[in-house]
């Protein structure tokens, strides 16, 4: 338990490491938005 409290820790006050978490966290989140929209119509044709 202390261990991953220390690597939490040092993640977090590392700003290199935070935000290498931070890009791959916010990469994978819209890889999932983009699958559940497959197949959606976001902008219908104008007629």
């Amino acid at each position: 338990m202390a261990s991953a409290r220390g690597f939490v820790k040092n993640v977090y006050k590392d700003p290199f490491k935070w935000s290498v978490i931070k890009s791959i966290g916010i990469f994978v989140l819209g890889i999932k938005i983009a699958l559940e929209c497959q197949g959606m119509n976001l902008m219908p044709p104008i007629s």
